[in-house]
């Protein structure tokens, strides 16, 4: 196995897909260490696998503390310079794993890479190329159902996909990590955009490629996950001037309105922490927390789970200047991907062949 990048794996619903995904990462051309965070809070449903993997290493997190927690735990065991996260439903490419490696070794200023994300209905078609902003600061991914041929060269992203990314640790260290307040949906966004900001990359390496074992399926759970998350993204880089005033339907609907609610308590509750900070002198984030004391733990099991990392709203300095400019004008390419995938639809409705 690689000195060079460890691979972590958070395990909840796709328990029975993980056993694929091993396979397809052991048999490529650069092999990691590994990791499994399993977030089953089931000790027999990754039994069988770890019977068939010795040489993996099992982290058993007893509960389902969110992906952002058990990622950041990975990070927190991980000692090779790379760190990349994958996610039990996809099958790594051959040379998967070792492209992204070169993308890093070969450009300095990057903190992340991420894989071509190839559909499980159709291999030629991309399920997913990185994470964009547009104009309205609105998440869009990148290149998502267009052909693989579409997205063939390198190309700057707002941030890697957390399914299939790779991150350079020791930058880690001056961005922070994934912040937990965000829950399964956008925390990898955040990590990359922060990226951005502190004057570091995030490219999209075609050359490196993963596929869905399942077509993915995006569900109004998640739907509202992303817009309460996308509340507290804005808040924290004072991008609300951007968003789009709501149509009369989308207020009145109440799914809508609850997602927003929880979007406006996370930026409360970081505003109430910064002050605590502030003004009473405690530190609410530590970023240092030994991974022994990251849950309180019972007889039964673990109790309650402490994040290892909260951010906060983003301090924007003089110097920061250029990189956030940097950073917003990678809108455009977010705005001309929304343009894009419009066009797309409607050329299909007219009956014309796709972009």
């Amino acid at each position: 196995m690689s000195d060079k990048v460890t691979l972590i794996i958070p395990v909840r619903r796709d328990a029975d897909k993980l056993e694929r995904c091993l396979r397809s990462v052991l048999s490529g051309t650069l092999v990691p260490r590994i990791i499994v965070m399993d977030c089953t809070a089931d000790p027999e449903k990754l039994a069988r696998t770890r019977g068939k993997f010795p040489g993996v290493r099992y982290f058993d997190l007893g509960m389902n503390p969110g992906r952002a927690h058990a990622v950041n735990t990975g990070f927190h065991i991980t000692q090779t310079p790379y760190a990349m996260t994958l996610s039990p439903a996809l099958l790594a490419g051959k040379h998967c794993v070792e492209r992204l490696c070169d993308a890093l070794d070969g450009d300095p200023d990057l903190l992340s890479a991420q894989a071509k994300i190839l559909s499980a209905g159709e291999p030629a078609r991309i399920s997913g190329a990185g994470w964009l902003l547009d104009l309205a600061a609105e998440p869009v991914i990148r290149g998502a159902g267009r052909r693989a041929a579409s997205c063939a060269r390198r190309a700057g992203i707002t941030a890697a996909q957390m399914d299939a990314a790779i991150y350079r640790m020791e930058y880690l260290e001056v961005t922070g990590i994934l912040d937990e307040r965000f829950y399964t949906r956008l925390e990898d966004l955040d990590l990359g955009y922060r990226g951005l900001i502190a004057g570091f990359k995030n490219i999209c390496e075609p050359a490196a490629k993963c596929r869905e074992m399942e077509s993915a399926q995006t569900s109004a759970f998640y739907e509202q996950l992303e817009t309460g998350n996308m509340e507290y993204f804005r808040y924290k880089y004072g991008l609300k001037a951007l968003r789009i005033p709501e149509g009369r339907a989308k207020k009145e609907d109440p799914q809508r309105a609850a997602a927003l609610e929880r979007g406006r308590m996370l930026c409360f509750q970081a505003e109430i922490e910064q002050m605590e900070k502030e003004e009473l002198g405690m530190s609410v984030t530590n970023l240092t927390l030994p991974e022994e004391f990251y849950m309180e733990i019972r007889e039964d099991g673990p109790k309650g789970v402490f994040p290892l990392y909260v951010g906060s709203k983003a301090e924007e300095s003089p110097l920061q200047i250029p990189d956030l400019i940097r950073a917003r004008a990678g809108m455009l390419a977010g705005a001309a991907e929304r343009a894009r995938r419009l066009f797309g639809r409607r050329s299909l409705q007219s009956g014309e062949a796709d972009v």
